[in-house]
């Protein structure tokens, strides 16, 4: 039987949506316009961190032309959307923020929108009012940063889903299809939400065929464009971008223990180097070149073989992203919620979290899940987002557009007390109240987290990484410094300044920060690598062998370890084994002059003059320096 539309709002009850509406954008706008000027004093407004920096640089090379001719390695549609605000706009960041702002005020009207049609007016001004207040919300959308953009197209195509399941006209699911083809350009987990959207049209939607074709049709005619480029630049098949089996080995890997983002090894945690770090790891395991797919695949196979050789950890890893990801925390990346507190007075309000909302949403999902197709799509959304998380690794801002499916339950969770405390039906009330409580367990259970002042000392090193890159060098040392006071031993921190100090030839200082960043982080190699130059400086050669050869052993597939290893090889005159390590250097790069070079003097020990000469003359062919003492003490034996 055809199902009828509703009958439209008289006019007062549109006047009571408008005025509630305008209320709840009223004061979502104040809070962010207050964040916003509170953060604009701080020293991040101008300096986008880590991931908005490779966003920034990129869509600047967009602007420019200069952007390279590769498969998407990171999901494109939000550098571009950037080179757009920046041609029209120059290159500042005041109009990424107004328009992230924006995108905001847009996501409290879609939730409110939501969730009065799936229940009504009370639950979408109670859902309003949280999307409104929800300072996570706020936070992301004053950053240089894809999430605010995912969250509203994510948003954009609930509501646009729940309006297809409504006797409506037809372009609500295509505008369904488009926003989710576009979300998926932003978070590329979320294509996996294409055939649950057509399925649940052709089930449901009105009428069910057209309407499940003409979404197919969106979700293909935006995915297309990127897939055909991408597949045709790498000459196979790749629909959004290369990093898929990179991504899932970082979640589900020998190196993860914590269920967060955990580079491993041999993977510089920056934007700027993922992509080359995971390649050439990969084609040194492959023995040879790997094509885009080829790399990702050879990470998928690495992470089915852990989970076979130890499906304990396995198990244990994944019971652990699942508490995460519905636990109150907040896990930081790229900057931390609880340490940009200190610059806005916003994130210091004592508003509702992220515990407030998943207890009354989940409540919402158990009992409303079978009102209606509505309902039980928005909750199915729900776990499959929760599931594409967790499948991977979880943050604060992967998990973030899950909380708008979760905001319409919660919204009608109010809307349910409400009616029973009107009705006085206490007694379901209190069962009611119960699951809420219980939900909130859930979400409370305590888990092993890094200590508050580590995560703020972690955002300072952020920090003091784009000074110096900015040049400003004094201003770097100060913050890290400050970011050891706060947290000593702080790997990166520690790093980097003893980077300066060696420079400076302040060997004393720069071997203690070195001693301090090993042990807060012995699996990254470049730790071991630049304490092994400290040691190598000092004569203490066993001691650096020692460290060179731990940041070989963490990460193979980079050459100046091992590089290190061998000179300090030949320093302790064993030049066999510095030769056959630099023999095993140039069969992966023949055309490095410093080994080369280095090579040449090892010959020349083991009294193979004519195959030194022949090493110095490649050196001299490969533009690389000659040591021209060397080259005198070869003549005498080779002229």
């Amino acid at each position: 039987m055809k199902r009828r539309p509703k009958p439209p709002l008289p006019d007062h009850a549109r006047v009571a949506l408008a005025l509630a509406l305008a209320l709840l954008l009223a004061l979502a706008l104040g809070l962010r316009v207050v964040h916003l000027a509170d953060v604009a004093r701080s020293p991040f407004f101008a300096r986008p961190m880590i991931d908005g920096q490779a966003y920034d640089t990129w869509a600047q090379a967009i602007r420019a032309g200069t952007a390279p001719a590769r498969p998407f390695y990171q999901d494109p549609l939000y550098p571009y959307l950037l080179a757009l605000l920046y041609a029209v706009f120059g290159h500042q960041y005041l109009a990424v923020y107004i328009l992230q702002l924006l995108l905001g005020l847009a996501v409290t009207a879609l939730i409110f929108d939501t969730a009065r049609r799936l229940f009504d007016f009370r639950a979408g001004v109670a859902a309003g009012f949280f999307a409104a207040v929800y300072p996570v919300f706020i936070f992301y959308e004053g950053m240089v940063e894809k999430t605010a953009l995912a969250v509203f197209l994510f948003a954009l195509t609930l509501w646009a889903t729940i309006r297809s399941l409504r006797p409506g006209r037809w372009p609500w699911p295509l505008l369904a299809g488009a926003a989710l083809g576009l979300a998926a350009l932003v978070r590329a987990n979320l294509l996996a939400f294409a055939p649950l959207l057509v399925l649940a049209l052709a089930l449901r939607g009105t009428p069910r065929l057209r309407s499940a074709l003409l979404a197919a049709a969106a979700v293909l005619a935006v995915i297309a464009p990127v897939a055909i480029r991408n597949s045709l630049l790498a000459r196979e098949p790749v629909l959004t971008t290369t990093q898929a089996g990179q991504n899932f080995y970082i979640g589900n890997g020998p190196h993860n223990r914590t269920g967060q983002y955990e580079a491993p090894p041999w993977v510089r945690a920056n934007p700027a180097f993922e992509e080359t770090d995971a390649r050439a790891w990969a084609e040194q395991q492959a023995g040879g070149p790997l094509s885009y797919g080829g790399v990702s695949r050879l990470y998928f196979r690495r992470a089915f073989e852990w989970f076979a050789a130890k499906p304990g950890d396995f198990l244990r890893l994944l019971a652990r992203k699942t508490l995460l990801f519905v636990n109150r925390t907040e896990v930081p990346d790229n900057q931390d919620i609880a340490f940009f507190a200190r610059y806005s007075r916003v994130l210091r309000l004592p508003l509702p979290g992220f515990a407030a909302i998943f207890c009354l949403g989940l409540a919402g999902i158990i009992l409303f899940f079978r009102r209606g197709a509505a309902h039980a799509t928005l909750a199915l959304f729900f776990g499959l987002y929760a599931a594409s998380v967790i499948a991977f690794f979880v943050l604060a801002r992967y998990r973030l557009p899950a909380v708008t499916a979760l905001l319409p339950f919660a919204g009608g969770m109010v809307a349910w007390f409400l009616d029973h405390w009107r009705t006085r039906r206490y007694r379901r009330a209190a069962a009611g109240f119960g699951l809420v409580l219980a939900c909130l367990a859930v979400t409370l259970v305590p888990l092993r987290r890094a200590d508050r002042r580590a995560e703020d000392a972690q955002c300072l090193a952020n920090l003091a990484a784009t000074y110096y890159h900015e040049g400003d060098t004094a201003a770097a040392i100060r913050t890290w410094r400050e970011a050891l006071a706060i947290g000593p031993g702080q790997s990166e921190a520690a790093r980097n300044l003893g980077i300066i100090l060696l420079g400076r030839g302040e060997l004393d200082e720069a071997s203690r920060l070195f001693e301090q960043s090993t042990r807060s982080n012995p699996d990254n190699p470049d730790n071991w690598y630049y304490h092994g130059m400290t040691l190598e400086r000092r004569g203490l050669l066993a001691d650096a062998l020692a460290a060179y050869q731990r940041a070989a052993g963490l990460n193979p597939a980079e050459p100046r370890y091992a590089f290190g290893a061998a000179t300090i090889l030949q320093k302790q005159g064993r030049y066999a084994e510095a030769l056959a390590t630099y023999d095993r250097l140039l069969a992966e790069a023949p055309d490095n002059p410093l080994v080369h070079h280095n090579r040449a003097v090892a010959l020349h020990n083991l009294g193979r003059y004519p195959e030194a000469a022949a090493e110095l003359a490649e050196t001299r062919r490969l533009g690389g320096p000659v040591n021209p003492a060397f080259e005198q003490q070869l003549r005498q034996h080779f002229p």
